[in-house]
């Protein structure tokens, strides 16, 4: 059976967000560190590891989304 799928998007792709406004905290944490590791060279390559302010991006983005589904589902742990 032939399976079409959609190609994959293209970086940039998305609509532009609108000057001045204020995204979910998880939301801005994950274009933070998105945007640090497109950019560097350590942190693009999977086997070397992050940086160490990749490091921080990427777990200041993991602690966000943390934060946000605590604040959806309060009775979980």
């Amino acid at each position: 059976m032939d399976e079409r799928r959609d190609p994959p998007t293209r970086g940039g792709t998305h609509p532009p967000i609108p000057g001045g406004a204020t995204l979910p905290t998880a939301q801005q944490a994950h274009i933070d560190y998105s945007g640090h590791a497109t950019q560097c060279q350590r942190c693009r390559d999977i086997d070397r590891g992050r940086c160490d302010q990749g490091e921080t991006l990427w777990r200041a983005w993991n602690t966000a989304l943390d934060d946000a589904y605590r604040q959806l589902n309060p009775d979980h742990p």
